[in-house]
């Protein structure tokens, strides 16, 4: 009993861990818009702070269910992960838009296919985490999300160019530890697939899942 729960805790902080990265990440590129373009209007150095104090808001707030969760004091806790679908895949990348990240999204080959809730929540991790990590590690550059439903799989696609020098972000290349993509790589091994990252030929960095379809 006590090693089910505790396999379920470290479940849901993984699922914590990625919502956590990916707010933390989008605060970093407004913030570092409010630093670095003095040329802004008033107006968007107000819509910027806005959405810094609305996701520094539910930063604290999701940092707060991690270490209650974390907490070992074998209470028993309502907490439970966020749990996103397929359907919101394109918000995620809109959210990115909005913080100046050049995204193109390519998913017409799903449209009109339902898409397994488990299997959709994997894909939604994975064009998280592809996001995420771009924001970190190639700040400028241009990202393109792909989703492709074939006969047995879904493939999800998340690459991005050869960062540009960005004068209007905040420099995190080089910053993270790789928990991120381990942690991914071991959700889409449960749910059947296999994960692939790396630098593709022109320099840029390609992350590709392919997940079967449920049986």
């Amino acid at each position: 009993m006590e090693q089910a729960r505790e396999a379920e805790r470290r479940r849901i902080a993984r699922e914590m861990h990625d919502v956590l990265a990916h707010r933390l990440s989008l605060l970093s590129v407004h913030a570092g818009a409010l630093e670095f373009r003095r040329d802004a209007s008033p107006e968007e150095m107000s819509a910027a702070a806005g959405v810094i104090r609305a996701n520094a808001r539910a930063a604290l707030e999701e940092l707060r269910d991690v270490i209650g969760l974390l907490r070992d004091d074998g209470a028993d806790t309502d907490l439970q992960p966020p749990q996103p679908t397929f359907a919101e895949i394109p918000a995620l990348v809109e959210e990115s838009r909005d913080a100046g990240m050049k995204v193109r999204l390519d998913d017409g080959s799903s449209a009109g296919r339902e898409i397994p809730i488990g299997l959709g929540r994997t894909a939604y991790r994975v064009v998280q985490e592809g996001l995420t990590n771009a924001r970190k590690h190639a700040p400028g550059a241009a990202v393109t999300v792909t989703i492709h439903a074939g006969a047995d799989s879904l493939l999800v696609e998340v690459a991005n160019r050869v960062s540009v020098a960005a004068s209007g972000g905040a420099q995190l290349a080089g910053s993270g530890t790789g928990t991120g993509l381990i942690g991914l790589a071991e959700r889409v091994a449960l749910a059947g697939g296999a994960l692939d990252y790396g630098t593709d030929s022109s320099g840029g960095f390609v992350l590709s899942a392919r997940l079967p379809w449920p049986q």
